[in-house]
């Protein structure tokens, strides 16, 4: 039996089966990269739900000239750099898989300047095939355009599902993110058109800017340290409920995510109030050591 060595070409459209399952992983991929840039105002712009393109763009730190094109090398991070990193992991994106991925799925342009250059570098990598860098006028921050998501994959592309569906996820994700991160500044539009804006002044902004200026008065405001765990949040009166878990949300370190056992005890305190297919709403907060958390879990 042979071996055979696999070019970038392969390996990366193989990794992008695992990182790149629809637009939303995208967005979540970019979105991410600019949080752990330090970034404080965050614009998302999406068409076709995502398919026909997405934009992310930031005020962050942004990609030194000589980093630009090892973006998009196989296993290139900022965020790690010994196997000690792996145990205290404070960054969302950090296996350095997705943006050569994405790229090779996509005809992708990343725009980046930071503070201490007088102008910015830009390049594009069309289905992994990547141009040379030039410069580009720019403000400090990145900005990635991902067009034409799976267009050299169309076994791929067609089980995408409808561009609302695609839509949908993508507004979902965001909305997760921002009350992730409500000291930041997010934009979301949709074809140009502005669908959530917070400020970054706090879960309260946040909370408001998706769910409408009601919510924070039919919710009660908690907080709790106990044992090294510290949760804290807004948790629903009794009488205001929701009909579906879309609106619990449970942050980890920064992270969302989902947790059985969370929403079972939630839900069994309110067990009494409940009509039939009612849920409570919720925004917890919960910070534990990063220590004892694996984040390969739940990357």
């Amino acid at each position: 039996m042979k071996i055979n060595v696999l070019s970038s070409k392969i390996y990366n459209r193989i990794a992008a089966g695992e990182v790149v399952e629809r637009p939303f992983s995208v967005v979540k991929e970019l979105v991410e990269n600019s949080i752990d840039a330090n970034a404080s105002k965050i614009t998302i712009n999406i068409v076709d739900g995502g398919k026909q393109l997405i934009e992310v763009s930031d005020n962050g730190y942004g990609i030194e000239k000589d980093d630009m094109l090892k973006t998009v090398m196989p296993h290139a991070t900022s965020k790690i750099s010994s196997t000690d990193d792996l145990n205290n992991i404070k960054t969302l994106g950090f296996r350095g898989e997705a943006i050569p991925s994405i790229a090779s799925v996509s005809q992708m342009k990343i725009t980046s300047k930071t503070e201490n250059q007088d102008i910015g570098y830009t390049f594009e990598i069309n289905g992994g095939e990547q141009t040379e860098l030039v410069e580009s006028p720019c403000s400090n921050g990145t900005y990635v355009t991902v067009s034409n998501l799976f267009y050299n994959t169309p076994a791929r592309q067609k089980f995408l599902k409808s561009s609302k569906s695609e839509e949908n996820e993508v507004g979902d994700m965001i909305s997760r993110l921002m009350l992730a991160k409500p000291e930041i500044a997010f934009n979301f539009l949709v074809n140009d058109g502005t669908i959530f804006q917070s400020f970054g002044d706090g879960v309260e902004d946040a909370m408001i800017a998706i769910y409408g200026s009601t919510i924070i008065k039919n919710c009660f405001k908690i907080s709790n340290y106990v044992h090294g765990v510290k949760i804290e949040g807004y948790i629903s009166k009794h009488n205001f409920t929701k009909p579906n878990r879309t609106y619990q949300t449970v942050i980890l370190n920064g992270r969302y995510i989902v947790n059985s056992t969370i929403q079972s005890a939630i839900h069994n305190a309110y067990s009494n109030y409940l009509m039939k297919r009612q849920y409570p709403f919720y925004v917890l907060q919960i910070t534990v050591p990063p220590e004892i958390v694996d984040v390969n879990v739940h990357p």
